[in-house]
């Protein structure tokens, strides 16, 4: 333990400053090329679609590329979806992957048609991940990061930990560059086996539920519960999940579902509504965030899942008094910034310091790290 946790604090002592500036550097330059040319978006489902919004809100133009022939010729919003092979005869293309998972194997065709110029989208929102230590002491954060290695209760967890930080630390951007973690990952998001369990009577707590997909997966592997509690912050995502509640059912258990984010408090807010993503925006579509502990305060819940978009932080701090008094087991995120990784667990054993916790990572990319907490 202790040569992992020193590995990552001299890392992150030598290596922060830099890395933050290089990756400033990187967007900026990023942003003024897609100003300057068009960018073509390998990818026309919904990860697609945000890498285009992010180049339209840059000033750009752009074209999508999709192995769907039913798609070449046609208009997604603005932009025209072509062929790989109309692409092969652009010259000198630049290129953004916007394929999720499939990302390596579209990197491996673009290397093989001799295409150079190429950035997975996920770099962009590595770039975003970096904002909140833009001014940040390192000494200060290898502290933080080194007390949160000592909290960690498994060999498992802290190699996350190391291998996400030197994800970030470690890595220098550009074209053609990247970075998988196939080495920490492992499938089953939220559904650990040896760490969460349900039974009959767990009363479980959806933060982010989105259109219900896990709900779907959980109801999938035919697991018990008495009662589902779903949260979804955006208009459009609680509208198809009430509808997939109604269609799945929940065979013994209540499904309840909730038009609402949470937050450290009860308030009317605005939010965005990029593909699947909702977030809080100083404007936009108005919405409603509450406080867990005041709303779920007649509740006995058993377990808890947050993934929403950053403000995990907030909503740990509306639910500390819950947290406390049913001491649930917890499977929150932790990769919406960088600091997440570190943060949320420190967070997590100040407000119950009886929790053994663990980290795992669910796909080979930049998203999905959860932090999990036992009693």
């Amino acid at each position: 333990m202790n040569q992992q946790k020193d590995r990552a604090v001299r890392l992150i002592r030598e290596n922060l400053t830099s890395a933050v500036a290089a990756w400033q550097a990187w967007y900026t330059e990023l942003i003024e090329t897609f100003r300057a040319e068009m960018c073509y978006i390998w990818g026309a489902g919904e990860v697609g679609r945000a890498a285009a919004h992010i180049a339209a809100h840059a000033g750009g133009r752009c074209a999508f590329v999709d192995r769907d022939a039913g798609k070449w010729g046609t208009h997604i919003g603005k932009a025209i979806c072509i062929s790989p092979e109309e692409l092969r005869a652009v010259r000198d293309p630049l290129v953004l992957i916007a394929v999720g998972l499939h990302g390596k194997a579209v990197a491996a065709q673009l290397g093989e048609m001799g295409i150079r110029r190429v950035i997975d989208m996920e770099h962009i929102s590595m770039s975003a991940m970096y904002d909140d230590l833009c001014d940040a002491d390192p000494e200060t954060v290898a502290e933080r990061a080194g007390a949160c290695f000592d909290l960690l209760a498994d060999e498992a967890s802290r190699d996350v930990l190391l291998t996400r930080l030197r994800g970030f630390f470690d890595f220098v951007p550009g074209f053609g560059k990247y970075r998988y973690y196939d080495d920490i990952y492992r499938g089953d998001q939220y559904f650990q086996d040896d760490l969460i369990h349900f039974n009959e009577e767990s009363v479980l707590v959806d933060c982010g539920a989105y259109t219900g997909d896990t709900l779907a997966d959980f109801l999938r592997r035919g697991l018990p519960f008495r009662k589902y509690i779903a949260y979804e912050l955006s208009h459009k995502n609680y509208e198809i999940l009430e509808k997939n509640m109604r269609v799945h059912g929940g065979g013994t258990g209540e499904l309840v579902a909730y038009n609402c984010g949470v937050g450290a408090r009860h308030e009317k807010i605005f939010y965005s509504d990029v593909v699947s993503a909702s977030a809080i925006t100083a404007e936009g579509i108005p919405g409603e965030i509450v406080r867990m502990s005041d709303h779920l305060k007649d509740e006995d819940v058993t377990f808890i899942k947050m993934d929403i978009e950053g403000a995990e932080r907030d909503a740990l701090t509306g639910a500390a008094e819950l947290i406390r008094r049913c001491r649930p087991e917890l499977a929150i995120c932790v990769y919406h910034a960088i600091s997440d990784l570190w943060e949320i667990p420190l967070m997590i054993h100040d407000i119950e310091p009886s929790y053994r916790l663990y980290m795992r990572h669910h796909t080979p990319l930049i998203y999905e790290t959860v932090c999990y907490a036992v009693i």
